[in-house]
């Protein structure tokens, strides 16, 4: 989407690469919800629990606010108020997003590899269970 509003394309492809943006993020947001829905585990289970749901739900809330970033940045490109010189708006929301992919890539790698995956248990059977 910005590469296509920097090559100043605003018919097509600023609103299919937005459209696809915000479809992930909903799906993301949904698959999100499914997993708390589902999980074995609450917030008050054990210190896992509480840290998994702090961590993943702040993550999950921005994610809401920058969909909903891109929803009006996709309004304010069909009402044409970017051009391929003037798009701070939608830029700094790329930025946003760039800055919660990775801090979900320290979160999954924390919370779901070595917290509560198998690089913990890799760590846990090379020690024999004797861990401190």
């Amino acid at each position: 989407a910005h590469k296509s509003m920097r090559l100043k394309d605003y018919d097509v492809g600023p609103f299919i690469g937005l459209l696809m943006t915000i479809l992930c993020g909903a799906v993301f947001f949904l698959v999100q919800v499914r997993e708390y829905y589902w999980n074995s585990y609450s917030i008050a289970d054990s210190v896992y629990g509480s840290v998994f749901y702090l961590l993943t739900g702040f993550h999950g809330a921005h994610v809401v606010v920058g969909t909903v970033w891109l929803m009006v940045s996709l309004v304010r490109l069909w009402r044409g108020e970017f051009s391929s010189q003037r798009h701070f708006g939608f830029e700094a929301c790329i930025w946003y997003w760039h800055f919660v992919d990775v801090v979900w890539v320290s979160l999954w790698f924390v919370v779901y590899v070595w917290f509560g995956g198998w690089l913990y248990m890799w760590w846990f059977k090379m020690w024999d269970g004797d861990i401190y």
